[in-house]
């Protein structure tokens, strides 16, 4: 029965390779956003105080997103050796990519857990952590590489699909890249035994250059990649949505600020409009267009940041000696809204000129195959 059930799978791949293939990446879009999705919540509920146990319900859905793409890995590792075709293609490299990664976190799930065990509450920088969110991290960028050069492949209706697909791969991209960032900026790796924290002015220092950085590097590829207006607006919106539920939405200290930081789409709208209404790029230019945009998208890193930045620049925003204050103090409201007029003039021009340098970056050195027509074979 066994043998008989392998054989028909195998079988099925010989069959409908560029099929499974796409389904693969899809499946691993949601393991992306679960995985991204359990890890801001779980670190939202160690900041509540909420029971901390490895067997929690962020830790369910961040290790469910684990195991979706432990199986994308398994089923993409077994076309590279059965099929041929799909082995000469492009897009294998995300498959060889779900493999390390998805056994960088099956390591990691494991050691984090006799980690708890060992150690309790442990800070979010531990060894472990930095483990799980590195194999994170590879999963999330083989999504993004794999829907983008399969997306030749297929014919309109199925470029379509993609295209539908690479919306929440590239908010699931730009959140695990801003969380891997915020796993040396954010002061809240002191465990019960170990201290991981970075010096503040560090800590600053890299929130500063790195997140405005990334996240106009995944617009503008979201842009170019999805190719019309409307589609790295829409990341936008899922990246938000994310952020909102998982960090926002379970602490009633946190929503008065809710109306306002949804108003975060305004800013990514208008960088979408100048990046993709030809009226608007045709007097300005290309190059000049995909630089304002990243300039934008740069200059609100802060409060896309909320509510975890607030306590990046505690120490620039109340003083020396507030960083011994608690997270739920430093996080409230009112002391997000008296501090942002200080936090955006600190935070404003470099967040600009970072978003700037990820403009250059992601449209001069990073390819996009369906934009570029650099892949020439012949469409499934």
């Amino acid at each position: 029965m066994g043998m008989a059930l392998t054989k028909g799978i195998n079988n099925l791949m010989e069959l409908h390779p560029m099929s499974i293939s796409l389904t693969v990446l899809i499946v691993a879009t949601i393991g992306v956003l679960l995985q991204i999705g359990g890890t801001s919540w779980d670190v939202t509920s160690h900041l509540l105080q909420r029971p901390e146990t490895f067997f929690t319900p962020s830790h369910t859905v961040l290790y469910t997103g684990v195991g979706l793409l432990v199986i994308t890995a398994v089923i993409g590792g077994n076309l590279l050796r059965k099929s041929k075709d799909v082995r000469n293609k492009s897009f294998a490299t995300a498959f060889k990519l779900f493999v390390i990664g998805s056994a960088i976190s099956l390591v990691a799930g494991p050691a984090d857990y006799l980690w708890h065990q060992t150690f309790g509450v442990d800070g979010l920088l531990s060894p472990t952590h930095l483990t799980l969110i590195t194999g994170m991290l590879i999963n999330s960028i083989a999504v993004v590489l794999g829907l983008t050069r399969i997306f030749v492949h297929f014919s309109a209706g199925l470029q379509r699909l993609v295209k539908a697909a690479l919306v929440p791969a590239f908010a699931g991209l730009w959140l695990t890249m801003t969380w891997y960032v915020y796993m040396f900026a954010l002061p809240i790796s002191n465990g019960v035994h170990f201290n991981f924290n970075l010096n503040p002015s560090a800590e600053s220092l890299i929130a500063i250059i790195a997140l405005p950085l990334v996240g106009s590097m995944v617009f503008i590829l979201a842009s170019r990649a999805i190719g019309r207006f409307g589609g790295a607006s829409a990341v936008a919106a899922v990246l938000i949505g994310i952020i909102v539920f998982t960090n926002i939405t379970p602490s009633d200290h946190l929503t008065p600020f809710l109306p306002w930081y949804l108003m975060l789409l305004i800013p990514a709208v208008l960088a979408d409009l100048v990046l993709n209404r030809p009226g608007i790029r045709s007097k300005i230019g290309l190059r000049e267009s995909q630089l304002i945009a990243g300039a934008i998208i740069g200059s609100a890193f802060y409060v896309l940041g909320y509510p975890m930045l607030s306590m990046t620049f505690v120490n620039l925003l109340l003083g020396q000696g507030a960083v011994f204050l608690t997270p739920l103090f430093i996080l409230n409201f009112p002391n997000f809204l008296s501090t942002l007029p200080t936090a955006l003039t600190i935070t404003m021009v470099p967040g600009a000129v970072m978003g700037i340098i990820g403009a250059i970056i992601s449209s001069q050195k990073i390819a996009i195959p369906q934009e570029e027509n650099i892949l020439k074979e012949i469409k499934y």
